[in-house]
Order: structure tokens, then sequence, then C-alpha cells
């Protein structure tokens, strides 16, 4: 097989890549295979990082959410209660914004922040199950946090099994703030704006389906996602092209 100008082939450390966050993209380069889920380290991400101003963030937030959580358990300044978790919510954006800006994002964040996200929503829809005291919300919210656990454990294989991390997708984080926003607005109505939870079943019912096929369909997302990544790294070579579109190469063992 002839062709325009050489190539090079690139031997890829695929462990170490796969433990990154960042796209394969070179200068006059571009990967063959699905840049997608081929990780290489980048200089801009302090990946050994931990005193970071978002991880410190991080750390406010779930010290905020127990905080929330004792409120809620005693029955006492429940107000001041939804006010923390309205806050550690916001911080939860912010921290994301500035890790990004100024380049502070690091692997101790990487697993903070999904771990302060799951027990800030644990005590916003704890306190609305044992608000409500439906039946049809606790199987809902069971069936959410059965999720939450599976996806918790799949996280936890993927990296102790094949040494890669899955982050956050933009469904993923969609469903995060699709959670925030139904179950804070349900908390502000029962103890800021209503004394007590004096909401229909049915309307609690609603935003809680939609959560509920946002949740699972984030799920099959993952799987899929992490499919073609493991797919893509058990590949043991790969072959990169030069800048002039005309250079083709089949890629091959």
């Amino acid at each position: 097989m002839r062709l325009a100008r050489p190539v090079q082939l690139c031997y890829c450390d695929w462990d170490a890549l796969a433990a990154q966050n960042s796209e394969w993209r070179r200068h006059r380069f571009q990967y063959v295979f699905d840049e997608r889920h081929c990780k290489i380290p980048n200089s801009s991400k302090t990946a050994d990082a931990r005193f970071t101003v978002p991880n410190v963030v991080t750390v406010v937030r779930i010290v905020m959410a127990v905080i929330a959580a004792a409120c809620f358990f005693t029955r006492r300044y429940e107000g001041v209660a939804v006010a923390l978790c309205v806050t550690a919510a916001l911080l939860d954006i912010f921290d994301g914004w500035y890790a990004r800006a100024f380049a502070q994002c690091s692997h101790l964040g990487e697993h903070l922040d999904p771990l302060a996200d799951k027990l800030l929503m644990a005590v916003v829809y704890g306190e609305i199950a044992v608000g409500m005291g439906s039946v049809a919300v606790w199987t809902l919210l069971g069936f959410i946090a059965l999720r939450e656990l599976a996806m918790t454990v799949f996280r936890s294989y993927s990296l102790r099994r094949y040494r890669r991390f899955i982050p956050a997708n933009r469904l993923g984080k969609s469903k995060m703030i699709l959670q925030s926003t139904v179950g804070l607005a349900i908390l502000a109505y029962a103890h800021v704006i209503n004394d007590g939870f004096g909401i229909p079943v049915p309307v609690v019912i609603i935003p809680l389906l939609g959560i509920l096929l946002v949740s699972y369909f984030s799920a099959v997302v993952y799987l899929r996602d992490w499919q073609s990544a493991i797919a893509a790294r058990t590949t043991p070579i790969g072959v990169v092209r030069g800048f002039d579109e005309t250079d083709r190469m089949v890629v091959g063992k």
C-alpha cells in the first residue's frame, strides 16, 4: 500500500491513557481510533493536587449536607436546612466552573464531587420521603436510589478492574440538575412557603417519574460508552496520520 507521505506508529500505554481526562489531540496529528475514549495526560490538570479551591468547596458542601440532615432529623431549623441544601447545590455549579476555568481539576475532586452530590440528594429526597409518607413516592425513590447504588458499584469495579474512572457525562449532569431542582423546590414549598408537606402525591410523582426515566437512560449511555472505551483500550497499536486529509491508512494488527 502506497501513501502520500509516511505515517507514524504510536504504541499506546492504555492504562495511562484511560486514567486521564483529556482528548487525544496533538498538533498536526489526529488519532484514528475513537477520540472520545482515548485519554492522555494533560499538563493543565493538577492530577495530584488535594488542597485546591474546588476540593475545599466540595468538602464544605459535604459538611453542609450533614448539618442539613441533622436539622431535618431533629425537626428544628428546617428552613435553615433548606437554605443549606440550596447553597450546597449552587456551590456545586461554582466549584465545577472554577476547576475548569483555573485548571484545578484533580483525581481527588473527581471522586469527592459525586460523593457530595449523592449525599446531598440523599438528604433532600430522604426528607421528602419521610414528609410525604406515600408508598408510591417511596417506591420511585427506591428505584432511583437503586440506580445510584448500582452506578457507584460499577464505577468502583471499572476503576479496580480496568483502572478506568467513569466521569459524569452531559446526560448525567442534566440528571443531577433535574434532581436538585425538583427536590429543592419541594423542600422549599414544604418548609419555607408552607408549614409542612401539603403537596398532593401526584404532583410529586410526576417529576419523580421523569427523574427515574432520565436516570436509567443515562445509566444505559454510561454502559455503552464504557463498552466502547474498554474495546478501544484492548487495541494494542494505533496509527496516527498527518495533518493532510489525503493521508489515510487502514488500521490493522
